[in-house]
């Protein structure tokens, strides 16, 4: 018997169940890092005290930011898995939504540099000696910003992909009409 697995005789429930498992570890982790971690750190319009939640729980951002990677590592795969099932619907739609999808990853990872860039400032290196305490934890609440900010982008190209993926599981016979 042979053990390797065709990707063309794999079947399309088989695709489903991953990608099921894949999406509910990305909508359990994205969760946990959206209300119990991000919610914690930054206080709108207050710098210093999101730099003393940010230096009082670091690690807590540390797992934050390893977390948003993990969704994000398996975002990768799911969007392989969408295009397998969604493909036969309409090439050309599938091919949109996952190029819509894998620019939103993009981002989103790109832009998990801004959480883990407010550590930097308030960090214990000599060179930060010459700001003033009061410019680090701006700089720090500044990072936050900017990470909802681009969040908030890449969600743009999420939207896109979801409209397209929502279109073609629309038209597919997946799902009663």
């Amino acid at each position: 018997m042979n053990s390797n697995i065709n990707i063309d005789e794999t079947s399309p429930k088989f695709y489903a169940r991953i990608g099921g498992v894949l999406y509910l570890i990305i909508i359990v982790v994205g969760l946990f890092v959206e209300m119990l971690i991000r919610a914690k750190f930054k206080v709108s319009g207050n710098a210093t005290s999101t730099a003393i939640n940010i230096i009082a729980s670091e690690q807590l951002l540390r797992i934050g930011f390893t977390s948003s990677l993990i969704m994000l590592m398996c975002a990768i795969p799911l969007a392989l898995i969408m295009y397998v099932l969604l493909c036969p619907v309409n090439r050309n739609i599938a091919l949109l939504a996952v190029f819509f999808n894998l620019v939103s990853i993009a981002v989103e990872a790109f832009n998990n540099l801004n959480m883990f860039a407010a550590l930097f400032p308030l960090g214990s290196s000599d060179y930060l000696k010459a700001f003033e305490p009061q410019q680090l934890h701006v700089l720090a609440y500044h990072a936050l910003r900017m990470h909802t900010s681009g969040y908030n982008i890449s969600l743009v190209f999420f939207g896109m992909n979801c409209f397209f993926w929502g279109y073609l599981i629309f038209k597919s016979d997946y799902v009663p009409k």
